[in-house]
C-alpha cells in the first residue's frame, strides 16, 4: 500500500513539473506583405508589396498567459545591423485554440496571435504616416505569417 502510495506521488510531482515547464518554439522566416501608397500618391491608390523576411527568425515562449514573442534577425543584413526585440506581454489573453497580445505605441499597434493547433505565429502591424496634411494619407499595414516547431 505505502508503496502504491509512493508512486502516485511520484507520479503528481513529476506531472506538474512537466505542467509547469515553458512551452518553446522556434519560427521559420515569415512570409508576409505590406501595404504601400500606388504610383499616384492618391490615399485609395494603394498595393501590396512582398517583404523580404529571410533573416528574420521569429521565437515564441509560452508559459502560462505569459506570451512571449523574439522578432527580428541575428544577423546583420548589407548595410544594416542586427537587431531582434522581445516582447513580454505578462496577461495574455490564452484560448483553447490560441494566444495573442497586443502592442501599442504613440505611432504604432501590433497583434502577435500563436495558434497552438497548426504551431503557427501571426503578426500584425499598423504604424500612422508622419503628420500629413493630407486627411487621406495612408498608414502602413503588413501582415506576416511564421510557421513554428516546438523545441
Amino acid at each position: 500500500m505505502w508503496r502504491m502510495v509512493g508512486c502516485l506521488l511520484l507520479f503528481l510531482a513529476t506531472a506538474s513539473a512537466a505542467i509547469a515547464e515553458p512551452s518553446r518554439f522556434t519560427c521559420d522566416a515569415p512570409q508576409g506583405k505590406r501595404v504601400e501608397p500606388g504610383t499616384s500618391g492618391k490615399g485609395n491608390d494603394v498595393q501590396w508589396t512582398e517583404d523580404d523576411l529571410a533573416t528574420v527568425r521569429p521565437a515564441v515562449v509560452i508559459d502560462g498567459e505569459t506570451f512571449t514573442v523574439t522578432w527580428g534577425t541575428s544577423v546583420a543584413a548589407e548595410g544594416k545591423p542586427a537587431k531582434l526585440t522581445t516582447y513580454v506581454f505578462a496577461a495574455a489573453h490564452r484560448t483553447a485554440a490560441s494566444i495573442f497580445a497586443t502592442r501599442v505605441d504613440e505611432s504604432t499597434a501590433e497583434i502577435f496571435r500563436f495558434y497552438f493547433g497548426s504551431k503557427t505565429l501571426y503578426k500584425l502591424t499598423s504604424r500612422l504616416g508622419g503628420p500629413s496634411s493630407d486627411s487621406k494619407a495612408m498608414p502602413f499595414v503588413a501582415t506576416y505569417l511564421a510557421t513554428c516547431r516546438e523545441q
